[in-house]
């Protein structure tokens, strides 16, 4: 009987849980990149799940011992600190990832957002990373609209039949779920102008005939805004292995951070720096013993050869000061603006 629970407890802790968003959302597709680097492991395995990259995947990750990492959005997080404001001794950083783009999504009749309100727009179910940004992001422009908790995919389909009057998807371009969008749907995105109401919690970015061809005719473009996305752990869990799993994690996925941002992977790894810090918040004991090993050892490229339009990669930061690192996402920023000059 020993022998059997022992065997239990082993497999038990080989499985780690990683919480994404819904099935067609674009870091559910980063999930399973990273879970497939496992494929092969003897010791751990990933199991990618299904959630809401919100409010949701932060609860799991506090209470369900079957969640060791989440990806949540910053404005869930941003949300859900200002509730409790303890928040940021319960939580660390395990990796800040590429910004989300913000994709609104109307009928062809309807030409801007100021033109949405009073009309039913669907922000995604309650809670969700994409319901607090499209919350966040119409609140900050004065935009009142009928907001709707619809999920994204019935949600599009009630816009095709006309039945309300826009969407909000929120994720890393290309978007599964737009991508999927016929061009003669009579579906559009509406362009998000970047101003002073925008500045304090969005980057301005843009979307191109490249990202959406069904979308986007050739030569043209989409402004729009994006928002931030982060892979977190719990500091404690009730589960004591939960901590050893995420070790594992963090040394089996740092090192081979170049295999997700080759080519045939989600194009948004090619923007991710691993030394980005999350301002308020603790980098998690494995992501940060990894860095400064890291520092020691002579510089190697960290990222796989990408096209021109994609930005700097500066793999020469893990061998940079605590506040060179700290620096690296507002230049980041600082490029992403820089483009739409």
């Amino acid at each position: 009987m020993a022998g059997s629970a022992a065997a239990q407890d082993k497999a038990a802790k080989a499985w780690l849980g990683l919480i994404a968003g819904p099935a067609a959302a674009s870091e559910t597709v980063l999930a399973a990149d990273m879970a497939s680097l496992f494929a092969q492991s003897a010791d751990l395995r990933v199991l990618p799940m299904l959630g809401d990259a919100g409010a949701g995947n932060l609860a799991l990750l506090l209470d369900d011992p079957h969640v060791d990492i989440a990806f949540v959005s910053t404005d869930a997080l941003a949300e859900a600190t200002a509730k409790q404001g303890s928040l940021a001794d319960k939580i660390e950083l395990v990796a800040r990832l590429a910004p989300q783009e913000i994709h609104v999504l109307a009928r062809a009749d309807i030409g801007s957002l100021s033109a949405l309100s009073g009309r039913q727009v669907s922000f995604g179910p309650a809670g969700s990373a994409s319901a607090v940004s499209a919350a966040s992001l119409f609140k900050a422009l004065g935009v009142k609209v009928e907001a709707l908790n619809l999920d994204a995919s019935a949600a599009l389909e009630r816009l095709k039949q006309g039945a309300i009057a826009a969407i909000v998807i929120v994720g890393g371009k290309p978007s599964p779920l737009v991508s999927a969008i016929p061009a003669n749907a009579g579906i559009h995105l509406l362009p998000i102008s970047f101003g002073a109401p925008l500045e304090a919690a969005y980057l301005p970015t843009r979307l191109q005939p490249e990202d959406y061809p069904n979308l986007i005719q050739a030569g043209g473009e989409v402004a729009t805004v994006a928002t931030g996305m982060v892979l977190l752990a719990a500091a404690s869990k009730s589960d004591p292995g939960s901590s050893t799993r995420v070790t594992s994690f963090v040394n089996a996925v740092f090192p081979r951070f170049a295999e997700l941002q080759a080519q045939g992977r989600h194009p948004k790894w090619r923007e991710v720096n691993l030394a980005a810090s999350l301002p308020g918040f603790k980098r998690s004991r494995a992501a940060e013993a990894w860095l400064g090993g890291r520092a020691q050892e002579p510089a190697k490229p960290m990222v796989a050869k990408a096209n021109a339009s994609q930005p700097p990669a500066m793999p020469e930061s893990l061998l940079m000061s605590k506040e060179q690192k700290e620096s690296l996402f507002k230049k980041f920023i600082e490029w992403q603006r820089g483009k739409l000059r």
